[in-house]
């Protein structure tokens, strides 16, 4: 079976390539997206296992693409991790019953795959 899919969504290149080679480790595979508008463009076709989502982007916001998990269906089962500057959920509590896990940026490399993998399943062979 296909490894699970992670989907990461940050508009600071960066930091999108520093989560990717950090994801690379584990046993999945690593979809990029460079903005909210990217994102929703790639969750229209793929139910990746984990959404690990920046909320401040520019045009489209983290909150835009949580909005529209929220409202498809599909999406369901999809684990969402959070990673943000503004420090909390406080104003996000709608959509907050979506998201598994808050993770305020900056983040230290380890702990930061130790909470990826923490979302992961025990089995990384169990779902695409």
């Amino acid at each position: 079976m296909a490894l699970p899919e992670i989907l990461i969504v940050d508009d600071e290149p960066g930091l999108l390539k520093l989560f990717s080679s950090l994801i690379q480790r584990l046993d999945c595979t690593v979809i990029q997206a460079a903005g909210g508008a990217a994102a929703i463009a790639i969750l229209e076709k793929r139910t990746p296992y984990l959404l690990i989502l920046d909320i401040a982007m520019p045009e489209v916001s983290g909150i835009d693409v949580l909005a529209y998990v929220s409202q498809t269906p599909r999406l369901d089962a999809m684990n969402v991790m959070v990673l943000t500057a503004l420090g909390s959920n406080r104003g996000f509590q709608e959509l907050a019953p979506r998201v598994q896990r808050w993770v305020s940026k900056p983040v230290m490399p380890l702990d930061f795959l130790q909470m990826v993998q923490d979302l992961l399943p025990d089995d990384r062979s169990e779902r695409a």
